[in-house]
């Protein structure tokens, strides 16, 4: 950690960029800067730790930071990241609260500390500009706020393997969104001839990390084009400086013994940045099987597949590296999610391009689906197919494991997805289920399709168990049957959820002193006038499963920066399946009127 003595140059348009410090004047932004000290975090380097004392707050004026919570075992999770014109650290500054979250370099990274003592002379001094930054802190921590989210990196680096051309890429990616691709000609041109591909610790290292700050400044998007040969002084310049890392190569090609030196040697220098896979085919669709082999080469977190001449793709990967893309969750709630059928039909109808879909339960079958290429009226026939043919609720078998046995299921879901895997779909999901193993939620965004979309729809008690690697998984709804949170983790600029889980009752009649037996049973099927029938174990089970992850749908809901569309189908029963048509064209006219109302908004 490097004190510098004067304010950096661009530190007043870091500070205006911040939320905490909007509507303060050009002088005043100026004189705070002055009075801030300014540091440089070395790649790696710890701004704090979890537990600290804390009684200031950081801007970022350059560079990126890592934001993680650490668990009871000490391991730390990655829960956003930061960028030019963030801060870190408010709550601390009002309050001198010990840190919650650890924070690191992800490369070289400038920030500006700005302590109590500062703040409280702005306070006496600006009691407005200090008013407004406690308004955005409290607006902060107000029950129902959004999380905070990972900022679009500022600085790409584009690596290519097996012989791909990452200068047309980036001509691809120019067209769709406003950018500034560098290579070393274009560097040398600016800072001096040979200082692009100079050796690190040469003489041209400042000049050249000047030019690189300055850039990021200027343009909303920085591409910088690595050689081929990853041991270039300027790819390794390009590798440390990135704040994510594309790894461009051709599609339905696998990693050779050429290319995997090379991301083993890209993974050694990037070890805290998010690489990424660009998989870019002429035609066809993706080669099954050959993600999972470029994935587990290089660890990569997250691919794209792209038609070279589909605009359509390079406008999705253009919203992914600027934070615009749109998030569609899909919840539980069995025939209930039907309606996520009619609400994807209207959002492509009103022209909103869905860049991916993350579901639980009845939403990760219709959003796998929708994964593999099918269109609304497609999934309607698959789910027809499934509920109406197959009938895996149908298939009771001796109560050891389950009520259902899962033969039924699993010739469902080898139907509708084969042995198709996630990471190859041209569309991006992910799926959540629960681990009963290790109580928690996982999610799948890679991995056998109709396995993990099994286990989203199991049902413990009802539906037997899916096996992984000797861990038992169940429905993602016992623990979060709305996952706007692992969709806000994806860095999703726009989140729309639909949500067929109304709140809802559970209740029998006050004729019902005590749980009925079979000729109690018989005679109110017989007269349905009696009253509210006893719930049978299947409805009891099915409540039981859902009782956790429907207080955590409750906060879910109240969340301001999620669009949700909520059709109106709480008279339908979660495991009456006999009304898909109907409940799709529910929720396809329930969608068409929240848009609506969307539209006049803006």
């Amino acid at each position: 950690m490097r004190t510098i003595r004067a304010e950096p140059r661009h530190a007043v348009g870091a500070l205006a960029g911040c939320a905490v410090f909007r509507g303060m004047t050009h002088e005043r932004l100026a004189e705070l800067a002055r009075s801030m000290e300014w540091t440089v975090l070395d790649r790696g380097e710890a701004l704090m730790h979890t537990g600290d004392p804390g009684d200031d707050l950081y801007v970022v004026a350059g560079g990126r930071l890592n934001v993680a919570i650490v668990g009871a075992d000490g391991t730390e999770t990655i829960v956003r990241e930061i960028g030019r014109g963030s801060t870190v650290g408010e709550v601390a500054l009002l309050t001198g609260s010990r840190r919650t979250a650890t924070v690191r370099a992800v490369r070289d990274t400038l920030v500006g500390r700005l302590s109590r003592a500062s703040f409280e002379r702005l306070m006496e001094e600006d009691p407005r500009s200090a008013l407004q930054l406690t308004r955005v802190v409290a607006g902060w921590l107000l029950p129902g706020s959004p999380p905070r989210r990972t900022s679009a990196p500022a600085t790409v680096a584009l690596v290519p393997v097996a012989g791909t051309d990452v200068r047309e890429v980036a001509a691809r990616i120019g067209a769709v969104t406003p950018l500034r691709a560098l290579d070393p000609e274009t560097v040398d041109q600016a800072v001096g001839p040979g200082a692009a591909r100079s050796p690190a610790g040469s003489p041209d290292e400042r000049a050249l990390a000047d030019y690189f700050d300055t850039a990021e400044v200027e343009h909303p998007l920085i591409l910088l084009l690595a050689d081929p040969d990853p041991a270039s002084p300027w790819t390794e310049r390009v590798l440390r400086r990135a704040d994510r890392v594309l790894v461009v190569a051709p599609g339905g090609v696998r990693p050779d013994r050429q290319t995997r030196p090379q991301l083993a040697r890209i993974a050694a220098i990037t070890t805290d940045v998010p690489r990424e896979l660009v998989l870019v085919r002429e035609a066809g669709r993706p080669a099954p099987g050959v993600t999972a082999l470029w994935r587990d080469a290089g660890g990569f977190t997250r691919q794209s597949h792209l038609l070279a001449g589909a605009d359509a793709d390079w406008r999705r990967l253009g919203r992914h590296l600027t934070g615009t893309t749109t998030g569609l969750v899909l919840g539980g709630g069995g025939a209930r999610g039907f309606a996520h059928i009619g609400v994807l039909r209207a959002l492509i109808e009103s022209g909103i391009e869905i860049d991916l879909i993350g579901g639980s339960s009845m939403g990760a079958l219709v959003g796998g689906l929708w994964s593999t290429g099918l269109e609304p009226d497609e999934i309607v026939e698959h789910n027809r197919e499934v509920w109406h043919k197959i009938r895996p609720l149908k298939g009771f078998t001796f109560p050891f494991v389950a009520l259902h046995g899962s033969r039924r299921s699993r010739t469902a879901m080898d139907g509708c997805f084969g042995s198709r895997q996630i990471e190859d779909q041209a569309r991006e999901f992910f799926c959540t289920s629960t681990n009963l193993t290790r109580n928690h939620i996982v999610i799948h965004s890679s991995g056998p399709l109709g396995r993990y979309v099994l286990a989203s729809m199991s049902i413990p008690g009802i539906v037997a168990p899916v096996i992984d690697r000797g861990e038992l998984l169940v429905d993602g709804g016992v623990l979060d049957n709305l996952p706007v949170d692992p969709m806000s983790r994806t860095g999703a600029g726009v989140i729309i959820a639909s949500d067929v889980s109304p709140p809802r009752t559970f209740s029998v009649g006050m004729h019902w002193e005590h749980e009925p037996g079979l000729l109690d049973v018989l005679r109110h099927r017989m007269r349905q006038s009696a009253g509210t029938a006893f719930p049978n174990i299947v409805r009891i089970l099915e409540r039981t499963a859902t009782l956790a992850s429907d207080r955590a749908a409750e906060t879910q809901r109240t969340r301001s920066d999620v669009r949700f569309i909520a059709p109106p189908v709480a008279r339908y029963d979660t495991l009456d399946m006999r009304h898909l048509d109907e409940i799709v064209e529910v929720g396809y006219r329930s969608a068409l009127e929240t848009i609506s109302g969307w539209t006049e908004e803006k």
